[in-house]
């Protein structure tokens, strides 16, 4: 798979954040969720959470993947771990 898919489930995010040492932190107001670790950059970022059964589109996941300063061989290497 070389191409980010369609429509990631938050759960699997979530393992992909996980498995690069991020914690939940704080959760803010409404679906905002940040995630730390201290021994990356960024220590702390936050996300949106998708509401329901609805999962992160491309273009979002897009975005996230640069908040965390990964390549995209990077992240679907994670996903794909």
């Amino acid at each position: 798979m070389s191409e980010f898919p369609a429509d990631l489930p938050w759960r699997d995010f979530k393992q992909i954040l996980k498995k690069l040492g991020y914690e939940l932190g704080k959760e803010g107001p409404g679906a905002a969720r940040t995630y730390n670790n201290q021994h990356r950059d960024p220590e702390s970022v936050t996300f949106h959470e998708p509401h329901g059964k609805h999962g992160l589109k491309k273009g979002t996941l897009r975005e996230y993947v640069r908040k965390l300063k990964l390549e995209r061989e990077e992240f679907l290497e994670l996903l794909n771990s």
